[in-house]
C-alpha cells in the first residue's frame, strides 16, 4: 500500500444497527455442561445442588452464544482487541432446567459515541423449548477507539 492509499476505517456499530437481532438456537442445558461450568467457577467448592442449574449459567446458554452471533456480524466491525464487556445483568422469570433446549437472542438496543468510544447496549433473551422466557438480560459493550 502506498502512502497515498489508505485503508478504509473499520466499520463500527452506529444508530442504523439499533434493532438488529441475532439468534442462537439449540443451546442444550445438560448436566455435564452445568457441572463443568460449576467446577470452573468454584473449584472444589459446591455452588449448586446437583440436579439444579446455577443462575449464573445464563452466561453459557444466553450471553455467550448470542454475543458470538453479534461478534460474527461483519457489518458491525467489532474488534475483540478494543472490546470491553462493561456491564451485565440477568433476570430469570422462569427457572431453566436440566434438559432444556434454549434459544438465545440478542438485540442491539442502543449505540452511543462518547469520549472516543462506542457504547453498544444489547438486550438478551432466552426461551425454552416450550416458549417460556427463562432469562432476560442486558449487556453493555465498550469499543475503545471506535467513537466518532
Amino acid at each position: 500500500m502506498s502512502a497515498v492509499e489508505r485503508e478504509e476505517p473499520a466499520a463500527v456499530p452506529d444508530l442504523s444497527h439499533v434493532g438488529r437481532r441475532y439468534l442462537a438456537p439449540g443451546q442444550v442445558v445438560s448436566a455435564e455442561r452445568v457441572a463443568a461450568y460449576a467446577s470452573a467457577v468454584s473449584g472444589a467448592g459446591e455452588v449448586y445442588s446437583p440436579g439444579s442449574v446455577p443462575p449464573t449459567f445464563a452466561a453459557v446458554y444466553c450471553l455467550l452464544p448470542s454475543l458470538a452471533e453479534v461478534l460474527r456480524d461483519p457489518e458491525l466491525g467489532i474488534e475483540l482487541a478494543g472490546l470491553i464487556h462493561a456491564e451485565q445483568s440477568f433476570e430469570w422469570p422462569v427457572p431453566v432446567r436440566l434438559g432444556d433446549v434454549v434459544a438465545a437472542s440478542a438485540e442491539i438496543a442502543a449505540v452511543e459515541s462518547k469520549r472516543g468510544m462506542t457504547f453498544v447496549t444489547l438486550d438478551l433473551a432466552a426461551t425454552d423449548q416450550s416458549g417460556h422466557t427463562v432469562c432476560r438480560g442486558r449487556s453493555l459493550l465498550l469499543l475503545r477507539g471506535a467513537g466518532r
